[in-house]
This record gives C-alpha cells, structure tokens and sequence, in this order.
C-alpha cells in the first residue's frame, strides 16, 4: 500500500491473511514492514498467515502508515525459516530499504549457501560486496545485488528519476542474464525468469517492477495488478472473505489517496490493472508515477530520497531549479 495520508493497513490485512494457507497456497512465512517516523517497523513469521496470532493481531490495530509492505511465501527456494522470509530491509544512504519478490531468478539461485553470487555490472563494472543474503533465496540474493550496484554508482544522492532509471537498467541486466542461463543449463522445461518485486526507500516512495509469467506445469500467472483509490470512493468487497467489506465513504477524508498493488486483485467489485512486463512505476502520495517530469514534481513537493549521508548533487538541484522555473529566469 502507498498512500497521501496516513492510512490504516488492517483494512486490506486481514483478509491478505488469508491468502496464507485457507484461499491460498502460500503457507510458509508472512512479514509485513511499515514506516513510521522516520523509521521501520517488521513483524515476520515462519506459520501460514492465516493461522498465525501474531498476524491476527495485527489485524486488529489500528496501524497507521503511508508506506507499507506485505508478503506470504510459498517456498520456492529454500528453507521454511525466518530467515527467508519476505520483506527484506537492509540500510543504506542512512535510508532504509525494504523489498519483496514473486517469482524465479535463475541468475540468482544457488545449490548452497557456500555457492558465490554474481555481481551486476551494467552500472559499475565491479561492485564491491556491501550487502549480503542472510538466508538462501533467489529473492533476497536479488535486492543484495541490486543495493551493490546502486551504492557503487552512486556518490551523490539520486533524484526519483535518476533512480528509476538505474534500477530499470538492473532490472534488465537480471533479466537478460537470467534467460541466458537457463538457455546454457537447458532448465526451460523446468525454471523461467519472473521478476515482481515492490521496492521501497524511505517513508513515501515505493517502486514496482514486473516481469511476468507462468512456472512451468503452473496455470497460475504471477504478475502484480493495481488499483487507486481516491475520495469518494464507493465500498469495497473483499476476494479471500465473503463477510468483510470496507466502507471508505465513512472511513476516508478528501486529500485521501491510497494505491494497493498485489500479485492478483484483493477486492472484486472495483477496477485493478496489471502492471506492464518491464515497467517500472514509481508509488508515491498513493498514485503511480511514470515519466521522469511526474518524478521532478514529487522531489519538488519534498519527497523522494532524503539523507544525511549522502547529499545530491549540484546537477540535481539546477535540474529541480529548470523544472519548476523557465530557464531565462535562472
């Protein structure tokens, strides 16, 4: 979820519960990572959400946030643990980071823990090994490597759109890669490449990628859909329970905006599109954000990354200055 203003996460966390192991097959582990003030909070369990006390109590407070992350596992790779269990947060600039995956990276999988990883490369040629998986998932081996590359190119603090297209030039690199092997290991009767993830970094921006697809022998599509909710908003039912629905109209004010992204529709009587195969959209203040000028206005409005580590760039801060004044006037 990425809001405006501050919303309550039990209004779609209850019922993703459920998805744990009663509606669903994903029964080995749930998180869910929130931010407030200026911080992280991470609740993490190894039991189906579903059956989980932790997780239903959480349900039941009143958790306020704009900026949250939610995910049940279904245990691809690796062992039922916690320390494989979604979301993943590590710190860097000062900011925390926080991610979740669904889907297969050959690129990334491993036959033991002791195996070395690959390091990518297409935006610094060799990366130093800041970050390292804690667990044995292709998924968190994934956000190690791309908070590698990141950190190596970058010395200054990154605007939204500077980010955006770095990640989508890693985003690709993994790709590219994790095709070609499983090209040269003749696997494709076995393993292909899908790529969902949700990135977030700091307490209003959360980015989402998709490259979607079917595991082999599967019916089941695993791609990420969205919807965007704004005032007035009609009530809403959910898919995974049949007795609870969501009244906004009295639960919601008119600056309020909230966008929910998932691996497939959690309400069945509004609308939800599906994130493009190799989009990368940007959430922020609850809508989704594509173009670079729509990514300038948030860091005018004061949001995007924000450090005190690192600083931007002057380049940064005259592109900010051409984007909201004719440049005759600078």
């Amino acid at each position: 979820m990425n809001c405006a203003t501050p919303t309550d996460i039990s209004l779609h966390f209850q019922s993703f519960c459920q998805r744990g192991g009663a509606t669903d097959v994903h029964a080995d582990g749930w998180g869910v990572a929130f931010y407030q003030d200026g911080g992280i909070r991470q609740f993490h369990g190894v039991e189906a959400a579903s059956k989980s006390a932790l997780a239903a109590h959480l349900g039941q407070q009143s958790i306020r946030t704009d900026n949250m992350i939610g995910h049940i596992r279904y245990a691809t790779q690796g062992d039922v643990n916690l320390a494989n269990v979604h979301p993943f947060c590590r710190e860097m600039w000062g900011i925390p980071w926080c991610f979740c995956h669904n889907g297969e990276v050959p690129l990334f999988t491993r036959q033991s823990k002791d195996e070395a990883l690959p390091k990518l490369t297409s935006l610094c040629p060799d990366p130093l090994e800041y970050y390292h998986p804690v667990g044995t998932t292709d998924s968190e081996a994934t956000f190690c490597a791309i908070l590698n590359a990141l950190r190596c190119k970058f010395t200054t603090l990154p605007s939204l759109p500077i980010l955006q297209d770095a990640l989508q030039q890693l985003c690709r690199e993994i790709i590219s890669k994790s095709n070609e092997q499983v090209a040269k290991q003749k696997q494709q009767e076995t393993t292909t490449t899908i790529l969902n993830f949700l990135l977030s970094c700091g307490p209003h921006t959360q980015l989402v990628y998709s490259w979607p697809g079917q595991r082999p022998g599967s019916k089941v599509w695993n791609g990420l859909q969205y919807t965007v909710r704004k005032y007035p908003k009609p009530d809403v039912h959910m898919c995974d329970d049949d007795d609870y629905a969501v009244e906004f109209l009295t639960q919601t004010g008119r600056h309020d905006c909230v966008s929910v992204i998932a691996t497939k529709p959690l309400t069945d009587n509004e609308e939800w599109a599906e994130v493009e195969r190799d989009q990368l959209m940007v959430f922020d203040q609850g809508k989704p954000y594509r173009t670079p000028y729509e990514l300038f206005q948030l860091e005018l409005l004061g949001h995007g990354l924000h450090s005190n580590v690192l600083q931007k760039s002057p380049l940064e801060q005259t592109r900010y200055a051409t984007m909201r004044f004719p440049l005759d006037t600078i």
